[in-house]
C-alpha cells in the first residue's frame, strides 16, 4: 500500500512564497482565533480545536476555495495562486491549535485562578504560595484577576500592564519550545521524505484540492461526479439539521451525533465501545496505508478488551499502595511503544544525523544554524524550566520524556494523517510518577513537574505548530527556507497573540469564570487541587519494578512487531497502534479508522490501484461537505442563536 500514497506526493516544490500569500496566511490565522474562540466559549456552537489539526484550520482553507474559484471567474488578478493558497492552508494551521481548547483557554483559565479560587478549604495559600512562580502569572491585584473572572466594572479600562509579565515569559519559552522541535524537524525532515518515504496525506489532500487554479480555472477535483456526491451526502445532514435549529420538532438526522450518542457498551466492568462516525476522519484517513489503519483500529479494540479482561479479574500492578489499574497498566504499555518508536526512528537515521553533523562541520549554512538553534532554545526551556521550580535532573528528565511525545506525533501525524494522535503522558508527569515515583521529590520539584504538565505550558494532548510545520517544510520544500521558516515563527505569533488577547477580552467583557469551556471551568482548578494532594501525601509513590516491566514489555512488543514488519514483507500490522492503542483518538474513532480501513482494502483488491485513484475524489468531498457543512451551521449560529448556538464540531 505504501508505494500506492508514495507516487501521489506532490509539494509546492519551486514555488515561492509571496508577500500578498503572507499577509493572507497572517490575516486568516488571526481571524479564525478570534472567531474560534468566539464561537467555543460564547456562542456555545462547539469547539472546532480538537485535533493536531483543527477544524478551525481547515474551515478558512475551504472558503478560500470557494472565494478563490470565484475570483478566478469574475476578477482573476485578485485570485491567489495554487501556491499562495497552500502558504494560507500551512499558515492557518499552524496557528489554529493555539485557539480555545487546543491551548488559550487553558492558559489563560490556570493562570488566573490561584488568588480567585484559594480558599481556607483547598489550602492553596498554605501549602503553594510560596511556590507557585508569580513572576509568569497575571498580577494577581483584584484590579486585575477579579475583574477578569466577574467582568470588567462599567467604564474601566482594560487591565493590559497587568498581563505584560505573563504574556512575555509564556510566548517566550513557547517560542524556545517550538524553535526547538521545528529545528529537530528541520534534522529529520530530509530521512522522513526521502529514505522512510512519508506519505504526508494531510499535505496531499490541500494539494489535490487546489491543482488547477493556477491554469485559470476550477480545480480538477471539484469537477468530479464523485466529489459531488461525496460532498452532497454530507453537506446534506447539515442542510436537514439546520430546520432543527428553528424547529425543535424537526426529526434530527444523527449519524454524525457525538460519541458519547453511539456507545455500546461490551459487557458489564468492560469499556465501551463507540460507533462515532466522523466524516473529516474518514476522508482525511483514506490517504492513509493500510498497514496504519489495521494497526489503529485493531489495538484500539483489543484495548477494550485487555482494560475489561484486567478489570474483571481485579489485576493490578504495582508495589501494595501505588497499584496501576487495568487503563494506567494499557497506558504505560503504550507509552513503551511509542518509546521504542522515537529511538527506532532514531537509530535508523543514525547515517543521515552522521551526515547532519558532517554538514554542519564543514559550513553548511542550513544545518549550522539548525544545531544552534536547538541549542540555544533547550538551553532557554531548561532554565526556564529551572526557575519554575525543577532541579536540573527533573528538568532534563520531563523534557526528554516531552521530546519522546511531540516526535512521535509530527512523525506519526505525517506518515498516517489520522489527526487524533495524543500522546500518553504527553508532557511527561503521569510516566515521571509512574516509574520514578514522586517520594524522592521537594514540594517544589512537584510544582515544576505539575506546571510543565498542565495547560499552561505550551498547549496540552494537542500540539501547537509543531505537527503542521513539517507539512509546510513538505509542502514548500525546495523553496526560499528563509521566508519558509519565518511564516512557521509568524504564524506561532500571529496564533498566540490573536488567541490568548481575543480570550482576555472576553474574559473582561464577560467573565472570564462564564465562558464555557473545561480549561476555564473545572480544569483550572483542578490543576492546583492535584498539586497539593500530590505534595501532602504522606505516602507518595517510589520507584516501582512491576510498572518498569509493563513498560519494557510494550517496548518489546513494538520492537517484535518492527522485526516481523522488516522481515516479512506481507506482515499487515504496524506498531504505531500499540503504541495509541487507549488514547482518545483510536477510542472514540475506532470505528471511522475501520470503515475507512474496510473500503480502502476492498477497493484495492477488487480494481487496484486504478480504482482506489478513482475513489478519491468521494472522499475528498466527504471532508469539504463536513467542514463547510460546520461552518454554514456555525455561521446561523452567529446570525440568528448568538449565545445559544448548536453544537456542530466536537468528540
Amino acid at each position: 500500500m505504501k508505494e500506492v500514497l508514495e507516487t501521489d506526493v506532490q509539494t509546492a516544490k519551486g514555488y515561492s512564497i509571496t508577500g500578498r500569500a503572507i499577509v493572507a496566511g497572517a490575516a486568516t490565522s488571526a481571524l479564525l482565533c478570534v472567531y474560534a474562540n468566539y464561537i467555543g466559549v460564547l456562542q456555545g456552537s462547539g469547539s472546532l480545536v480538537k485535533e493536531q489539526f483543527s477544524m478551525a484550520s481547515f474551515l478558512p482553507f475551504v472558503g478560500w476555495l470557494f472565494l478563490n474559484a470565484l475570483l478566478k471567474r469574475w476578477l482573476p488578478r485578485l485570485a491567489l495562486s495554487q501556491a499562495e493558497l497552500l502558504l494560507v492552508f500551512s499558515m492557518a494551521w499552524m496557528a489554529g491549535t493555539i485557539a480555545v481548547e487546543g491551548w488559550v483557554t487553558y492558559w489563560v483559565g490556570i493562570s488566573t485562578t490561584p488568588t480567585y479560587f484559594a480558599s481556607p478549604e483547598n489550602r492553596w495559600r498554605e501549602v503553594l504560595f510560596d511556590l507557585l512562580p508569580w513572576w509568569a502569572l497575571p498580577e494577581g491585584s483584584p484590579g486585575v484577576i477579579r475583574q477578569f473572572q466577574e467582568g470588567l466594572a462599567p467604564g474601566a479600562p482594560l487591565p493590559w500592564a497587568g498581563w505584560a509579565g505573563a504574556f512575555y515569559w509564556w510566548f517566550t519559552v513557547s517560542v524556545a519550545v517550538m524553535t526547538a522541535g521545528l529545528c529537530v524537524i528541520v534534522l529529520f525532515q530530509r530521512q522522513w521524505v526521502e529514505a522512510e518515504r512519508l506519505t504526508f496525506p494531510l499535505a496531499v489532500m490541500p494539494v489535490d484540492l487546489t491543482e488547477g487554479f493556477d491554469r485559470g480555472g476550477m480545480p480538477q477535483v471539484f469537477r468530479e461526479r464523485l466529489f459531488r456526491v461525496g460532498f452532497g451526502v454530507v453537506f446534506g445532514v447539515f442542510l436537514w439539521n439546520l430546520v432543527y435549529f428553528f424547529s425543535p420538532g424537526w426529526p434530527r438526522i444523527t449519524l454524525f451525533d457525538g460519541y458519547l450518542s453511539k456507545e455500546v457498551r461490551l459487557g458489564q466492568r468492560f469499556p465501551s465501545l463507540y460507533l462515532r462516525v466522523l466524516p473529516s476522519v474518514i476522508g482525511l484517513t483514506f490517504l492513509c496505508d493500510t498497514e496504519i489503519l489495521l494497526s489503529l483500529w485493531l489495538f484500539g479494540v483489543l484495548a477494550l478488551l485487555k482494560v475489561g479482561l484486567m478489570t474483571v479479574l481485579g489485576v493490578a500492578v504495582g508495589e501494595t499502595g501505588q497499584q496501576a489499574g487495568p487503563a494506567e497498566v494499557v497506558n504505560l504499555e503504550s507509552h513503551g511503544a511509542m518509546t521504542f518508536l522515537v529511538a527506532w526512528s532514531i537509530y535508523v537515521a543514525r547515517n543521515h544525523l552522521r551526515g547532519v553533523w558532517q554538514a554542519a562541520r564543514r559550513g553548511d549554512a542550513t544545518y549550522r544554524l539548525t544545531l544552534v538553534g536547538l541549542l540555544a532554545s533547550t538551553i532557554y526551556v531548561l532554565g526556564w524550566m529551572l526557575a519554575v521550580g525543577h532541579t536540573p535532573f527533573t528538568a532534563l528528565l520531563q523534557m526528554t520524556l516531552i521530546f519522546i511525545a511531540y516526535f512521535a506525533v509530527v512523525k506519526y501525524t505525517a506518515a498516517s494523517g489520522f489527526a487524533y494522535l495524543f500522546p500518553v503522558g504527553v508532557k511527561g508527569q503521569e510516566i515521571i510518577e509512574h516509574l520514578a515515583g514522586t517520594s524522592w521529590m521537594s514540594a517544589g520539584q512537584i510544582v515544576g513537574t505539575r506546571i510543565v504538565s498542565s495547560g499552561l505550558f505550551y498547549g496540552n494532548s494537542r500540539i501547537p505548530t509543531l505537527p503542521g510545520a513539517t507539512h509546510h517544510l513538505k509542502l514548500f520544500e525546495g523553496g526560499q527556507m528563509g521566508r519558509v521558516i519565518g511564516t512557521v515563527f509568524l504564524s506561532f505569533a500571529v496564533g498566540f497573540f490573536a488567541s490568548a488577547l481575543s480570550l482576555v477580552y472576553m474574559g473582561y467583557a464577560h467573565g472570564g469564570r462564564n465562558l464555557g469551556t473545561w480549561g476555564m471551568q473545572g480544569g483550572n482548578v483542578q490543576t492546583f487541587d492535584l498539586i497539593v494532594s500530590e505534595i501532602e501525601k504522606t505516602d507518595r509513590p517510589a520507584p516501582d519494578a512491576a510498572k518498569w516491566a509493563v513498560w519494557l514489555m510494550g517496548g518489546a512488543e513494538a520492537g517484535l512487531l518492527t522485526f516481523l514488519r522488516g522481515r516479512f514483507p506481507w506482515w499487515p500490522i504496524h506498531p504505531l497502534g500499540l503504541a495509541f492503542q487507549y488514547t482518545s483518538g483510536p477510542r472514540i474513532y475506532v470505528f471511522s479508522i475501520f470503515l475507512v480501513w474496510a473500503a480502502k482494502t476492498l477497493l484495492l483488491r477488487l480494481g487496484g490501484v486504478a480504482l482506489y485513484r478513482r475513489a478519491r475524489p468521494f472522499f475528498y468531498g466527504v471532508v469539504v461537505g463536513y467542514v463547510s457543512g460546520i461552518g454554514v451551521s456555525a455561521l446561523v449560529d452567529t446570525i440568528w442563536f448568538r449565545g445559544d448556538g448548536h453544537s456542530v464540531h466536537g468528540w
